[in-house]
């Protein structure tokens, strides 16, 4: 598979694709999650956000998404603010994203569940359906869909039921439905998890291709083989920003090493 072939084209509500996060401050009640978090995702990379558990990470993406709003600082989308968005407006905004549980339609096909996340479906407007030509981008969204999922190794699960597949490859799903949105930033929570090993270089080829078509990634990962291997930026967060740079530099971090890994990874 090619890191060069185009995935899908960029949303057509997108407004821009660099995040910003200045002096981010999130609580909920007495417990203070983080405080003073600032870093940049530039537009076309990929950035790494790592930490232990309970560090906050999915509680950004959630903020980011309109899920959770901030107590402090800014979040911004290319000048744009997400402090107030709701999560239905985040994908208008150019914002998909994965979870770390699985959150597919459990009785539709693997391929509806791809198909179901196209923009501008015929189906959207009843009358599109007695208009000329629905059937026609029907049959190039059930395209796109198996192409997707071919790419991700899935193409033999294509009419299988969600809920038949095992859980890392339902998980893939989902990094398949967030890539067919369209969206031109993507935050993918912990998508190689439950992923047998063998396929990991499946979803880093597949990663640089939404790379390679000029999205914008913020990855949550605990596995620093696929950071070392994929990551532009690494962004580690335990209370704050504790450090952030390349894989090279962060990963050999006497305070990553100390507060966090344990070891030196290969980077």
């Amino acid at each position: 598979m090619s890191s060069t072939t185009s995935v899908a084209a960029p949303h057509a509500g997108a407004v821009g694709n660099k995040l910003e996060y200045a002096d981010l401050e999130k609580r909920f009640g007495g417990v203070q999650v983080f405080r003073h978090v600032s870093f940049a995702v530039p537009t076309g990379t990929i950035t790494a956000l790592i930490g232990p558990n309970g560090a906050g990470k999915t509680t950004l993406i959630n903020m980011s998404c309109g899920v959770f709003h901030a107590d402090g600082g800014t979040m911004t989308k290319d000048g744009r603010s997400l402090a107030t968005i709701k999560p239905a407006q985040a994908l208008g905004l150019g914002i998909a994203r994965t979870f770390q549980d699985v959150r597919l339609f459990p009785t539709m096909t693997v391929l509806e569940n791809v198909m179901v996340a196209f923009p501008q479906q015929p189906g959207d407007q009843p009358w599109n359906l007695f208009a000329r030509g629905w059937r026609t981008a029907e049959d190039a969204n059930r395209a796109e869909a198996l192409a997707l999922l071919e790419r991700l190794g899935l193409g033999a699960d294509a009419e299988r039921r969600a809920e038949d597949i095992p859980f890392g490859s339902q998980k893939l799903v989902g990094l398949a439905r967030a890539a067919a949105t369209g969206a031109d930033t993507l935050m993918l929570d912990e998508t190689t998890t439950g992923l047998a090993i063998s396929r990991v270089p499946t979803v880093l080829a597949f990663l640089r291709g939404l790379k390679a078509d000029g999205r914008t990634i913020l990855l949550i990962e605990h596995n620093m083989d696929v950071v070392a291997d994929v990551a532009d930026q690494v962004v580690v967060l335990h209370g704050t920003v504790i450090a952030s740079g390349t894989p090279q530099q962060v990963l050999h971090d006497p305070q990553v090493i100390k507060d966090y890994l344990g070891r030196i990874y290969d980077a």
